[in-house]
């Protein structure tokens, strides 16, 4: 990944393009909602944007795309390298970001929840955006011992996702049982059921019980799907293309073209061979 960061730092250095306003713009900032107003700012997004989409996994693309278009780098994988065989863990991490004020970059583990992924590609933007590094592995979702840049970008995150008022007036909509509430509100807002458990938690509408309680349900939820999914193969070069960042392949075909990047280096750079790195680069714009 270092490798991918260091070329489009080149190549844009190469092009005269400036530095990315986003990387670091807030570093030192501690107040949430204006971090999540800026955010939206630079995204695109206003505070009901979740609403023009269908659910958690189309969310993700949405925000996935709108970072794309801020100039950072998002790559997503669910294996180590093309070994099928060697899945990443998220129990041991779920995403990180590299922050750079030309290239930085954000992974996600593709084997986690959709609701979970969307709440990473959110928490690792804010720390982009604060200007820090940032290995994130939370998978239990800690109401206390994180340190203070963590606690920050997970706040982030939720009021990206779930903004406060939205989320007080839609609670006070729903006369059910508390469960049922955190389900609908989930869907509502197109992201976990985690998710909308902790806002309820640190607006104080349930305790810590009812929070853990949730969210032990929704990871022994995910394993059991996990467990029954049946993995139908999908289309191999579909899922090349969704790991790599469609404006860093678009500006590897250019940099190609220019004579600044030879074939060799842009199939070791994208991890592909050249029969799979043309069809890549067709699926995501690049003119190969």
């Amino acid at each position: 990944m270092a490798n991918i960061q260091d070329w489009m730092k080149s190549y844009r250095q190469d092009c005269g393009f400036d530095k990315l306003s986003a990387a670091g713009c807030l570093q030192g900032n501690t107040d949430i909602h204006f971090i999540a107003d800026r955010m939206r700012l630079d995204l695109g997004l206003d505070d009901t944007w979740y609403e023009t989409c269908k659910n958690a996994g189309e969310a993700f693309s949405h925000i996935r795309k709108q970072l794309e278009t801020c100039g950072i780098l998002v790559m997503i994988s669910g294996i180590a390298g093309k070994n099928t065989h060697r899945t990443l863990d998220v129990n041991e991490f779920r995403a990180f970001a590299m922050t750079d004020d030309w290239a930085p970059l954000i992974f996600i583990n593709t084997a986690d929840s959709n609701g979970a992924k969307l709440f990473s590609i959110f928490h690792e933007a804010a720390h982009i955006w604060l200007g820090s590094d940032d290995l994130f592995n939370d998978r239990e979702h800690r109401i206390t011992g994180m340190n203070h840049s963590e606690a920050v970008c997970n706040a982030a995150a939720s009021e990206l996702m779930v903004p406060w008022k939205e989320f007080l007036n839609k609670w006070d909509e729903y006369d059910m049982d508390i469960f049922e509430k955190i389900t609908e509100l989930s869907r509502h807002f197109r992201c976990g059921k985690i998710v909308i458990a902790r806002k309820a938690l640190d607006c104080k509408k349930i305790g810590p019980d009812i929070y853990h309680q949730s969210v032990q349900s929704a990871i022994n939820h995910y394993n059991q799907m996990k467990k029954n999914k049946r993995a139908d193969g999908g289309n191999f070069y579909n899922t090349a293309a969704s790991r790599l960042d469609g404006c860093f392949i678009r500006a590897l075909c250019e940099s190609i073209h220019m004579g600044r990047t030879s074939y060799s280096e842009a199939y070791r750079l994208t991890n592909t061979s050249s029969k799979t790195f043309s069809k890549v680069a067709q699926h995501l714009g690049g003119i190969e």
